[in-house]
């Protein structure tokens, strides 16, 4: 099901780079200055409800799709019957996403740390009527026991992490489990895709999946890579999944306005051969690349 953008986008687009750019930015902030939430259906025909003080939501509300490449990598992935595990669900986008794909055999298990994005996200599962989704409140970590989130402000609710380094207020402590814990034995069994985006504290989730590797026979791993926050155990965790028999491919991705505008189809996932120096989305994956070009992505050497 293909949504239309919204009319602020249809009239940017009409309007040379800069001056589309910044009249969509204009219509966000008036947006954002009446407190509202918005309902809007998603590519795929989820319905959201919407703040656009919050930088994720205000791409969905314009847009109807957030991060698009991964959203076709996560379509091309999922198939009726799988599991999606969805670590760092935010307000459901990809989940509901993944909830599509599966189908009624299939499963979703959303991890969202934070409380206040946790009762969005349940609000918009209730909303779509969403019966293959088991949402959990608790942070993904590599052992049981506690965290402290700390806040990144109502600009990007998606940036809240546990990670005292980037230097933001501490918020709340919530309960972490390894997803070992989290996933039955059968959800682990059947996963087909396992999504993470943590802001940072991705590396001992990875390290203690790795170690489990054998729980999880067809997960492949989407994950955002921060080499920045630790550039040594990225390169390590880089080569454990290349050792294991995984492929690994940089995913498109850009959270500008401008980009946002110009895109109309994904572009080509590029195989990787070394970890790259900046954030990146990489999907590691033993599925061979028919499967993904069977559902119109292109991967290149």
């Amino acid at each position: 099901m293909l949504v239309s953008p919204s009319w602020p986008v249809a009239v940017s687009r009409a309007l040379p780079a800069h001056a589309g750019s910044l009249l969509l930015r204009a219509i966000t902030l008036c947006l954002r200055a009446t407190g509202r939430t918005y309902e809007r259906r998603t590519y795929f025909g989820a319905r959201m409800m919407l703040d656009p003080a919050d930088a994720i939501q205000a791409r969905v509300l314009h847009f109807g799709h957030w991060e698009p490449t991964i959203s076709k990598v996560i379509e091309a992935t999922l198939r009726p019957g799988d599991t999606f595990v969805d670590v760092g669900a935010n307000v459901g986008y990809d989940t509901l996403l993944g909830s599509i794909k599966v189908g009624d055999t299939g499963r979703v298990v959303a991890i969202e740390a934070n409380p206040a994005t946790f009762a969005k996200l349940n609000a918009n599962l209730k909303s779509n009527d969403v019966g293959n989704v088991r949402a959990i409140n608790v942070a993904a970590a590599d052992r049981a026991g506690t965290v402290t989130l700390y806040d990144s402000g109502p600009r990007n609710i998606g940036a809240v992490t546990t990670l005292a380094s980037r230097g933001m207020p501490a918020f709340a402590e919530v309960a972490a489990m390894p997803l070992s814990d989290i996933l039955s034995a059968d959800e682990a069994r059947t996963v087909r895709l396992i999504k993470i985006d943590v802001e940072g504290a991705e590396p001992p989730i990875l390290a203690a999946l790795l170690d489990r590797l054998e729980d999880y026979p067809e997960a492949s791993v989407l994950v955002e890579a921060s080499p920045v926050d630790g550039r040594s155990v990225w390169l390590s965790l880089f080569e454990r999944f290349r050792s294991a028999g995984f492929h690994a491919y940089e995913v498109e991705n850009d959270y500008s306005i401008e980009w946002y505008l110009k895109w109309r189809q994904p572009g080509p996932l590029r195989l990787l051969s070394a970890l790259p120096e900046s954030q990146s989305d990489i999907l590691f994956t033993r599925f061979p690349v028919s499967d993904f070009r069977r559902s119109g992505l292109q991967m290149i050497s």
